[in-house]
Parts: structure tokens; sequence; C-alpha cells
């Protein structure tokens, strides 16, 4: 006697570290992020959203502009940019049609020296309206924010458990 899964599993974090209300759409869109990355762990799931044209996979590293498709591989990704590499997102306007904005950040110069800012590099992303391009750019700043924050954060240690038994 076998069962038969009611809904695909999920492994996500909200805001607060905490498990958000159970969505179809994005544990769909946690698989997908498996299915590119391999099952890496290291690198997790933040957010979907679906455009008529492709799809935005947001995780916690890169994001990730995708063809649509049943089933996704690399070779589905049109743009991916890395967090390292993002300056900001923007929502932008041209001509009365509305853009997703990923700014980069400057390379480096010949000389080695790092120029801080953005470069010239803005890759758009047509959008089908100002409110969805507004609430992609949030998810996506929202998600480097969270990206540097870990940044910053001090690696877990296996000598913590031992410090909190003896003290």
């Amino acid at each position: 006697l076998s069962v038969q899964r009611v809904r695909k599993p999920r492994c996500c974090k909200g805001p607060q570290g905490l498990l958000p209300r159970y969505s179809t759409m994005q544990a769909d869109g946690q698989e997908q992020l498996f299915r590119l990355t391999d099952n890496i762990h290291s690198e997790f799931f933040v957010a979907v959203e679906l455009i008529d044209t492709y799809c935005v996979l947001i995780s916690s590293k890169v994001v990730y502009f995708l063809k649509p498709g049943e089933y996704v591989d690399r070779e589905a990704i049109f743009l991916e940019v890395k967090y390292d590499d993002l300056y900001h997102c923007l929502v932008s306007k041209d001509h009365g049609k509305v853009y997703v904005q990923l700014t980069k950040k400057a390379e480096s110069t010949s000389s080695g020296v790092a120029m801080p800012g953005p470069s010239h590099q803005k890759p758009m992303v047509h959008v089908k309206s100002e409110s969805l391009a507004v609430k992609i750019s949030q998810e996506i700043n929202y998600a480097k924010s969270l990206y540097y924050e870990q940044q910053l954060m001090l690696p877990p240690s296996e000598n913590e458990d031992c410090l909190l038994l003896e003290s």
C-alpha cells in the first residue's frame, strides 16, 4: 500500500526565519531551483514570479530569469545575476514600457583597483505592469540584502555547543 504525495515538498525560510504559508507556486519555484543547482542546499529559495513569457527565480545567492517550460535546466536561463555582481535593482520606464533593471557593480580597473558604484552594464527585462516590476525589484533587493547579511555573520563553529555546556 503506497500513499500518494498530497503536495510538493519545500524547505524555505520566511523573513524571520519561519516557514511561510504553503503555496503551490512557491513549491514549484523551489523545485526549479533544486533542478538548476543540482540539489545544492546551500543556495535556498526566496521567491518566484511568473511573467507571461518567462519566470523570475530569486534565490539566496543569485537571481535567475528563465524561459518558460515544464522541465527547467541550465539551458532555460537567459539572464543570471549573482548578488556579488549586483549593485541594485530598479524599475525603469521607457516609451510606455516597464522594465526591471539590474545594475551591475563596476568592474576592477586594469590597475587592480575596484571602482565603487554602478557600472554601465544594466540588463533590463520587460515586465507587463509597474506594480509587478516594483514587487520583483523589492524581492531582488531584499534577497540581496539577506545575502550580504549572511556574509557578515560568523560561521557556526563546532565548538559552540561545547562552550554552551561548559558555562
